[in-house]
């Protein structure tokens, strides 16, 4: 070739910026085979689902309105839906230019998908007009095997998307070819500006016609390819082809003739006009009925040759009255014969207003295909019915699947590898209704490979995947990339070469199969597909959690505003799933429902739920009932919380004798839950009447309730809400000597060997000192959670944890300047004290969440901080306004003295002091002291008692403000805050809930002691935290346990009311339209009654 690049057609100023389209020149001698392979590669077009071909008229296109909308929609919808090619002739008239105009109208209307479709024209370059303007040699590369070497690497630099908005270096700008043609020249026609690709080719002669036998072979090498699966290595399949017929003449019977021939099935258009009704008729005349059943789909015709002379008059009076119509017809009327009596069953033919197809284009296509599937030469009756189910999945045909395919009679004849790969395009495809009837149908997910997972992942498109992080977008993603970058762990074992271990392709999934296809569907964004695959997991209260997990993640990594939420609702989605999973769990059995939330993962490397929950802030799973259960268990410890005022003991025991707990032996305890339920290895070793007495005898000795009194003390002081109010018994002490400390006895160091505490060469007082030591365990304890906690983003951002931050700095740099006796750093000492006292009383505020009357209205309380906010953005504006103006005014006359003489004339004006020295930062407070009491009412001052003119408009101006602030903004603020209140209130419960969960798990995981007796504790964590850490390194295989079997089938109820609800909400909006267009249609009966028989006659068809 010698000519390849970008076209841009300059058509439409406006949008010539993005109207670029690929092109190559080729000999007419060119191997079909190269040329499909250079699309392959060189363009990088992906591999399709299915081809369509359309030919016809080549000049002329005469068609309504209406029936234009249909041809395009129907085309369109059909090329979308199966992930086709679109080849036509190319040129910019008759068929061709109304194919592209409807890629360009789709292409406005949803474009993100409209940029997916080829559209390829394969034209004579000596029929194409302005040819000139593209014949300017790029390279010259002469051999046909050259092609794809030479262009390819040029290709893969600038391909990014099939589209007209191929992007291209400027360096390369001169590939780019300007091209308009203003006038057509005879016989020869301009390309059509919408195709996506040019295929020109050469042969020295301006005829359209020379291309017809070589797009032919294009197109059957097009059908060649191979589809890899896992376990067969490589299964050759041809990919579906069908052509459609649009009016034409005799090259287009030719055409159409030679796809018969070669078992392509045709769809021809009705009432388009010459050829294609030609073919209508002779097809009606050669079968014996047209098949109109009122169903969508064919049965199989009558065979057979045509008899009688009725039959043969009637052809021939169709050829005589076509003879008008279509010049040359008497070269192919013979050939058209044959071919439709022997090639019968593969004519399909559409109707515009026929009942059969509604109308739809997209069902006459795939009926054609469906006839191509059912009477092709392949004798294999099994290879027939897979093919028919390829194309089911592919076109979302579930009724028909349900009715022809997948029955209870055909239930022996599929083989289970077939049904594998039908489950592996369908969950592809990202088809739930599919993937469901198949597992119904006996195929299971445990079946598929570790090559199908891997080839789902490598198969989806990019744009449709979650983001990862440092990842470019058009890079092939692995499942390990996924795993990697949002666990942040290895899942598996690892070898030395590689992090993960190189699995054998056509090994099963196993028992781990839904959990691995459920993970895939989220990376890849398939939420509802995603939903489905959540309910075959093991764990199933867990799974959800992982999936807000990853969502929650992608809506960080997410830099669109839009995507970003789109995640957030689908990880409170996967919240509310977990929530009303353990609820229901906890609705069947409590004690069982608790016992999961202790329970490991075992399907998800055995996470633990409340750690995970707490990591992904799942506040609905969190706020659930079970979880609630769980934490009043673990908030009062082995106390039973279910006595009588059992929180008012518990605090007069912490509140009178905090080190000394003599009274705590008198609570009422609880033992220690024994571990009934033993291994299954244990339990086969042990018998029934052992286990029956081991029962027994744990409940009577239950009953005694005998608990040493050692143990009751060990019970007291492991209880979280025994540490809460120990920590907030000293923090109050705490405060009491922080004021105390500030008010009476915070003074600068002692370097005069004065008495201070009545001690003389005491450096600072002894009060401060035990101030400082409290300060300090207080420091070690926030440095301890820090070390400890899981993710340090998330403890930095916690409201509290920033708080008690800024506290400890303010208090580190009153610490440093208290030391260094200095009247300037002694102040700046007291002052940034000062402020950390306000913060250390503002950090009491968390006690009330502990509480269920206080923690919500906590909630409300930072809400309306909200509303506060803006509303003092607002008053600001005001305040600064008039406060700046007014104190202007009325300080007029102490800046400029007016002089005058005794006939009162003007003598002379002054200023003060010459106007130098006027500039202080008093005035900035006198500014700020005039205004911020208006606010709040105050209005009197001398300033405004004048009577001159500088006075009276201060006045005015404050008449003005005092209204605004007072009655209008602080109305409105009051109007905020209750629609704030309203609309936190029902939310507020739920909130303080999750609250309650940080806090029990903040004070499960404290010293026992508060601060500073808290030291004496840290010797005995540290060294509990290492055994923690050599015992979390073990191995711990894990198997499918009861609980799991049994949590399962409580979580199955739950999800079938899940897809129910979720049908009938689907139903419900069928019916709304439903009543919508008999609404509709009332009202233009009504208008044709009114306005004649003859009013919009077409009005009925437009809505097909």
């Amino acid at each position: 070739t010698k000519q390849y690049g970008f076209i841009k057609f300059d058509e439409n100023k406006l949008d010539a910026a993005t109207r670029l389209s690929q092109y190559i020149r080729l000999s007419l001698t060119t191997n079909a085979e190269t040329v499909v392979k250079f699309m392959q590669q060189g363009w990088r077009l992906p591999k399709p689902d299915l081809i369509i071909s359309v030919t016809g008229g080549a000049k002329s296109f005469d068609m309504s309105t209406r029936l234009r909308k249909i041809f395009q929609s129907g085309l369109v919808a059909a090329a979308i839906t199966t992930n086709a090619w679109l080849i036509t002739a190319g040129t910019n008239a008759g068929v061709v230019k109304e194919v592209g105009e409807a890629f360009n109208k789709y292409r406005y209307t949803n474009r993100k998908n409209g940029l997916d479709v080829p559209c390829i024209g394969i034209a004579s370059w000596g029929y194409t007009a302005g040819n000139e303007q593209l014949d300017c040699q790029s390279t010259n590369i002469s051999t046909d095997t050259n092609i794809t070497k030479g262009i390819y690497p040029f290709m893969r630099h600038h391909h990014n998307q099939i589209t007209h908005s191929l992007r291209v270096d400027s360096d390369d700008q001169y590939l780019v070819r300007n091209y308009t043609v203003k006038e057509k020249p005879k016989k020869r026609c301009d390309l059509e500006p919408n195709h996506t690709h040019f295929l020109l080719f050469d042969d020295g002669q301006p005829n359209a016609d020379t291309v017809l036998p070589l797009r032919a072979e294009i197109e059957k090498y097009s059908r060649n390819t191979s589809i890899e699966t896992t376990t067969d290595g490589a299964v050759e399949s041809l990919i579906p082809i069908v052509m459609v017929l649009v009016e034409g003449g005799p090259s287009s019977i030719r055409t159409i003739c030679e796809a018969l021939d070669s078992n392509t099935p045709v769809v021809v258009i009705k009432e388009s006009g010459r050829a294609a009704d030609l073919v209508a008729e002779l097809h009606a005349c050669y079968t014996e009925s047209e098949n109109s059943n009122g169903n969508g789909y064919p049965t199989r015709p009558q065979t057979g040759s045509v008899k009688g002379g009725s039959k043969e008059a009637e052809i021939n009076a169709i050829l005589a009255k076509a003879q008008a119509d279509i010049t040359g017809l008497d070269e192919v009327k013979s050939n058209l014969c044959r071919v439709l009596n022997q090639h019968k069953q593969l004519v399909t033919i559409f109707k515009f207003d026929s009942k059969r197809h509604r109308g739809n284009l997209e069902d006459a296509i795939l009926e054609s295909l469906f006839n191509a599937a059912k009477f092709s030469d392949d004798h294999n009756e099994q290879n027939r019915r897979t093919a028919e189910l390829r194309l089911a999945i592919a076109w979302h045909k579930i009724n028909y699947a349900q009715k022809y395919l997948l029955t209870d009679t055909t239930i022996s004849k599929w083989k289970e590898d077939d049904l594998r790969r039908a489950l592996v395009d369908a969950l592809h495809r990202g088809y739930v209704d599919f993937v469901e009837l198949l597992i119904e149908f006996g195929t299971s997910l445990e079946k598929l490979t570790n090559g199908d997972l891997k080839h789902l992942y490598a198969t989806t498109l990019t744009s449709n995947r979650l983001p990862l992080k440092g990842k470019g977008k058009h890079v092939i993603w692995t499942r390990e990339d996924f795993y990697s970058d949002y666990f942040h762990v290895i899942l598996y074992n690892t070898n030395v070469n590689n992090k993960f271990p190189l699995l054998d392709d056509n090994m099963p999934l196993g028992k781990g199969a839904p959990q691995d296809l459920f993970l895939w569907a989220i990376f890849l964004d398939r939420f509802e597909l995603a939903t489905y695959l959540c309910s075959k997991t093991w764990n199933s209260s867990i799974a959800p959690l992982f999936g807000s997990l990853i969502y929650r993640r992608a809506a960080r990594l997410e830099l669109d505003v839009d995507i970003k939420q789109q995640y957030e609702e689908n990880a409170d989605q996967f919240d509310t799933h977990a929530m009303s999973i353990i609820d229901r769990c906890f609705d069947n059995d409590e004690h069982f429902a608790v016992d999961l939330l202790k329970r490991p993962a075992v399907a998800f490397n055995n996470v633990n739920p409340l750690q995970l929950a707490r990591k992904v802030n799942c506040k609905s799973f969190l706020a659930s009932k079970c979880v609630q259960k769980y934490l009043d268990h673990q908030w009062f410890g082995y106390i039973n919380y279910k006595r009588t005022a059992i929180n008012f003991r518990v605090f007069l025991c912490s509140l009178f004798f905090p080190l000394l707990p003599i009274f705590c032996i008198f609570l009422p305890y609880i033992q220690k839950h024994e571990q009934i339920i033993r291994s299954t290895r244990d339990q086969s070793k042990v018998s029934q009447s052992t286990m029956i007495h081991n029962v027994i005898e744990s409940v009577q000795h239950k009953g005694k309730n005998h608990v040493p009194w050692s143990e009751k003390i060990r019970y007291f002081y492991e209880a979280p809400i025994v540490r809460f109010y120990y920590y907030m018994i000293f923090f109050i002490l705490f405060l009491g000597l922080f004021s105390f400390v500030l008010l009476v006895d915070y003074f600068p160091l002692n370097i005069y060997n004065e008495h201070r505490s009545g001690i003389q060469y005491l450096r600072i007082p002894i009060t401060e000192i035990i101030l400082h030591i409290c300060f300090w365990s207080f420091i070690i304890e926030e440095i301890r959670q820090f070390l400890f906690v899981n993710s340090k983003r998330e403890y930095i951002s916690g409201i509290w944890n920033m708080i008690d931050m800024i506290a400890t700095i303010l208090y580190l740099i009153s610490f440093i300047t208290r030391f260094i006796v200095l009247e300037p750093l002694f102040v700046v000492s007291k002052i940034f004290l000062c402020l950390d006292l306000i913060l250390w009383y503002v950090r009491t505020l968390e006690l009330f969440a502990a509480f269920e009357k206080l923690g919500p209205k906590l909630i409300m309380i930072f809400n309306t901080m909200k509303d506060f906010l803006f509303f003092v953005c607002f008053i600001l504006i005001f305040f600064l306004g008039y406060s700046i103006s007014s104190w202007s005014l009325i300080t007029t006359d102490n800046q400029v003295s007016w002089n005058y003489n005794n006939d009162g004339s003007l003598f002379n004006g002054s200023v003060s002091g010459g106007g130098s020295g006027l500039w202080t930062w008093q005035i900035l407070r006198d500014v700020t002291n005039f205004g911020v009491w208006k606010i709040f009412g105050q209005t009197v001052s001398f300033s405004l008692d004048g009577t001159d003119a500088y006075s009276i408009v201060a006045f005015i101006l404050t008449i003005v403000f005092v209204a605004i602030s007072n009655v209008l903004l602080l109305n409105v603020l009051i109007a905020l805050f209750n629609v704030t209140i309203q609309n936190v209130q029902m939310q507020s419960h739920r909130i303080w809930r999750y609250q309650r969960f940080l806090l029990v798990y903040e004070y499960n995981n404290k010293p026992p002691l508060p601060p500073p007796f808290n030291t004496i504790y840290y010797l005995y964590r540290m060294i509990l935290y290492i055994i923690e850490k050599i015992q979390y390194y073990r191995q711990n295989h894990r198997h499918v346990s009861d609980a799991m079997q049994r949590e399962s089938a409580i979580a199955d109820d739950y999800w079938s009311y899940v897809v129910k609800h979720g049908k009938k909400d689907q139903i419900e909006v069928a019916v709304q339209n439903i009543e919508r267009k008999l609404h509709d249609l009332q009202e233009q009966i009504h208008d044709m009654i009114y306005h004649g028989p003859n009013y919009d006659q077409e009005w009925l068809l437009s809505d097909a």
